[in-house]
């Protein structure tokens, strides 16, 4: 058993542990600029991330397999359950609440959603069993849905990611062309009207007919996408009125307009008029640690969480700015560079699950405090404040180092 541990921790991919040690020590650092309670809350959490860390090494890589439909099953009742038993926060019903401990079962989600995505492909080939897709499709949506509904946009977008670990085992480009596709069309649906949409669809359905030549069964399938897109625009707007609530519409609505004008500086552009303040006032160099003034004069809501990116942009400047991404695209490619050296195909799969979706929330939350994505509520990975965050991310993480570490040795 000695020998066994031993050769683990030999086994342990370092340089990853030495960045997400690194992350975790500097995401504390800022937090402490912004709140020095919740910085001492957010310690806590940490203290507890390295405890989960432990646990997730007395696993065997063959229990994370074979039990992961049992896990996945079981954050779909949390899932369901916060329906019922869920506390309101923020107009999101998203959390239990114990006590002064609250926990998001979303984030519980994206592990199990991962672990059973690579359970199933690493039993059937992609490529060869098409039903496949049909059963990865339906545990992606579960989640997705109930997450959506609680109504929290932003976490349920995260799931998107899985399809770019379905683009490496063997996706058609075509189906995240259509993904795209899908949210230009929502985005315009927002702004134009959907007979003209409608029209300009049709317009390329023809130039599609006249450029290519099809079959009859090429034919259908075009008559088939053309129908649902068509559907899709019209209904876009309807559910976008109806699902989302004010200030999740606000928020999108933004985007369109000047957050630099009167009539939304003091409302719904708010957050990303200082937002962009704060970034910009860092400029190259930066204010230098806690002295942020937008920061220590709490102008920007919720900077312990989706905008904690700010303090950083304000505090080190862009260079300090710059080295962080820097270290996220290098913590990112070295996820990736070890599952593509996996010898088992679930331990490959789930890296590049659990790649992905670091990856998403990385770009949707810088893309978010500079005004390039709508405020939806993604947190900025080890950085910002909350236990349940820090704590999936972190077991997200290590239960891919445990399958690594393992995998060079054979041990189940």
């Amino acid at each position: 058993m000695i020998k066994r541990n031993k050769t683990l921790l030999v086994n342990i991919d370092w340089w990853i542990v030495i960045i997400y040690i690194f992350m975790i020590f500097f995401g504390y650092m800022n937090l402490c600029s912004v709140s020095y309670e919740k910085a001492e809350k957010q310690l806590i959490w940490i203290i507890f991330s390295f405890i989960f860390i432990f646990i997730v090494f007395l696993f065997k890589p063959i229990h994370y397999k074979y039990f992961s439909p049992l896990f996945f099953l079981f954050t779909l009742f949390l899932l369901i359950g916060v329906f019922f038993f869920g506390k309101n926060i923020n107009g999101s019903k998203s959390w239990y609440v114990f006590g002064p401990i609250s926990f998001q079962p979303s984030e519980l989600s994206k592990i199990s959603t991962s672990l059973m995505i690579a359970r199933i492909m690493s039993q059937e080939n992609i490529q060869k069993n098409k039903n496949t897709l049909l059963y990865i499709f339906i545990i992606v949506i579960l989640p997705t849905l109930f997450i959506f509904f609680q109504p929290d946009p932003g976490t349920s977008i995260v799931f998107s990611s899985f399809i770019l670990t379905l683009y490496r085992e063997g996706l058609s480009v075509i189906f995240i062309f259509y993904l795209l596709f899908l949210v230009f069309l929502f985005v315009l649906s927002l702004n134009i009207s959907p007979c003209i949409l409608v029209f300009f669809l049709f317009f390329i359905f023809i130039l599609i007919l006249f450029l290519k030549k099809k079959t009859i069964n090429d034919l259908l399938f075009s008559i088939f996408f053309f129908i649902i897109f068509s559907t899709f625009v019209f209904v876009s707007p309807f559910f976008y009125k109806k699902l989302l609530k004010k200030h999740h519409r606000d928020r999108i609505n933004i985007l369109f307009k000047n957050e630099f004008d009167k009539k939304y500086r003091e409302n719904i552009g708010y957050n990303l008029l200082y937002s962009k303040t704060a970034i910009g006032s860092g400029k190259f160099f930066g204010k230098g640690y806690q002295k942020g003034t937008i920061t220590k004069g709490k102008f920007v809501p919720e900077q312990h969480t989706d905008y904690i990116f700010c303090t950083v942009g304000e505090e080190w400047g862009f260079i300090g700015s710059f080295i962080i991404i820097i270290f996220y695209l290098w913590f990112i490619s070295r996820i990736y560079f070890l599952s593509e050296r996996q010898k088992d195909i679930f331990g490959r799969i789930f890296g590049y699950s659990v790649g992905n979706i670091f990856f998403i929330h990385i770009i949707l939350n810088l893309g978010m405090v500079m005004g390039l994505f709508p405020t939806i509520g993604i947190v900025f990975p080890f950085f910002s404040y909350g236990g349940s965050s820090i704590w999936s991310f972190t077991v997200l993480l290590f239960i891919f180092i445990r399958l690594d570490s393992s995998d060079q040795t054979n041990l189940i």
